[in-house]
């Protein structure tokens, strides 16, 4: 997963290896900045960390940056899930271009900050990757929610999904330990988004690893998500985004 500092530069965390479905989640440390994660089908843990058809494994993701400003203790993403297929390797069709290394401002935020994080989403899916869009997936908010707390609580990314606090389906990416909720949507997803295509197709083991929270973001399979939020009362925000077929 990766952390995140407050406003000015940002520098990413290393991604820690993720879980298959049916293990348990590695920990995830929002005060050291390291963090570890599970995969509903095999994920990825670590700076952003996401989960997918990888292999087993449970590792400790490396340390995130801090930007200038408004310092934060946590800031790492991860994800669990999971993945399916990718972006397409080709431009997409009504014009778009492909372009998978993009850097997009946020957009101005609606108000609601769950259909913030979908519209985010959305934002890198449509206008880098030509995929279509998801839909917001308003029934699953409040498990997303309370999974967002119950990591927390843990300190462990994906704890929620992984005790089956309540049941999503498909993929898990999480921005655990974040200064703001600002800062998960600006930051966290432009993070996970840089990880980048995989090399090669099937992206297991080590593969999904690295690049796993970019596979959940442009999985074709994926039709809709859930975005969860939760904030500590030292301030620092865990927000997994479950993503379902």
């Amino acid at each position: 997963m990766q952390t995140g500092g407050g406003s000015g530069s940002q520098a990413s965390a290393g991604i820690g290896g993720g879980l298959s479905n049916g293990s348990t989640a590695g920990n995830a440390s929002a005060n050291g900045g390291s963090s570890a994660g599970t995969s509903f089908g095999g994920g990825t843990s670590g700076a952003p960390s996401s989960g997918g058809s990888g292999g087993r494994g449970n590792s400790s993701g490396g340390s995130a940056g801090r930007g200038g400003g408004g310092s934060s203790s946590g800031g790492t993403t991860s994800s669990a899930g999971n993945g399916g297929g990718g972006a397409p390797s080709t431009a997409g069709t009504g014009g778009c271009v492909q372009n998978l290394a993009c850097k997009l401002q946020a957009p101005a935020s609606s108000g609601d900050l769950h259909q913030d994080c979908v519209d985010r989403i959305n934002q890198f899916r449509t206008q880098c990757a030509c995929l279509p869009p998801l839909t917001r997936n308003k029934d699953g908010e409040a498990c997303a929610d309370q999974m967002a707390e119950y990591d927390a609580g843990k300190n462990t990314a994906h704890a929620g999904y992984t005790d089956k606090i309540c049941q999503p389906s498909g993929a898990q990416n999480e921005c655990p330990g974040y200064s703001s909720n600002s800062q998960v949507i600006s930051l966290c997803m432009q993070q996970m988004w840089d990880e980048g295509p995989p090399p090669m197709t099937p992206c297991d083991g080590a593969c999904f690893e690295k690049y796993g929270h970019f596979i959940n973001m442009t999985s074709t399979s994926s039709t809709k998500v859930s975005c969860g939020f939760y904030t500590t009362a030292s301030g620092k925000v865990w927000a997994p985004q479950n993503f379902l077929r």
